[in-house]
């Protein structure tokens, strides 16, 4: 049965389509969404600043959009605090010096939108702007499991880098296999 799925998956016939999204940054300039997305393998995460867990992941989250960049991927984040306590997300986000940028939902209108309840929670969306799985909460060890998650989406352009030095990708790419499996 878990191979099935896992199947199902890797041919995206459970996948949804990314809802459209209009979100401030935090210069307070209006972002599209999916023009960010931009038909990019994406890892889309929500926090707030109370969230210890929440800064722990993003901390490999930013390690993930500079290493596998240049392979088509990128992380989006989404900042979920209120009112109250928004002031402060900017001068937060600017100390941890973040590799992604920084979106607001301040009254977690999108949060709720995609079905999330609690923070963390990541979405993970394919090139074609499908969420392909969702993630709620962290616990140590997760990172590992979404870094080859992230890879297995990317597989493509990884496994033919031919400049390919970085031992951690090539043990990641001796353990997965695509997620992008074209139907003939």
């Amino acid at each position: 049965m878990i191979k099935l799925l896992f199947i199902l998956l890797s041919f995206n016939l459970f996948a949804d389509s990314l809802p459209n999204g209009l979100l401030k940054d935090l210069d307070k300039k209006k972002i599209d969404l999916l023009e960010v997305v931009d038909g990019k393998a994406t890892i889309i995460n929500f926090w707030f600043l109370a969230c210890e867990p929440c800064k722990k992941e993003m901390k490999y989250l930013s390690q993930y959009n500079s290493k596998y960049s240049k392979y088509g991927f990128k992380v989006i984040s989404i900042n979920t605090d209120n009112a109250r306590t928004l002031n402060k997300v900017k001068p937060f986000v600017n100390s941890q010096d973040y590799s992604f940028p920084v979106l607001l939902d301040p009254k977690s209108l999108y949060f709720r939108k995609i079905g999330a309840k609690l923070c963390p929670y990541i979405l993970v969306v394919n090139n074609k702007g499908e969420i392909i799985n969702r993630h709620s909460g962290y616990n140590p060890g997760d990172e590992i499991k979404l870094e080859h998650e992230i890879v297995s989406m990317i597989y493509s352009e990884v496994s033919s880098d031919t400049s390919l030095t970085d031992s951690s990708i090539i043990k990641i790419l001796e353990k997965v296999k695509p997620l992008d499996i074209p139907i003939d």
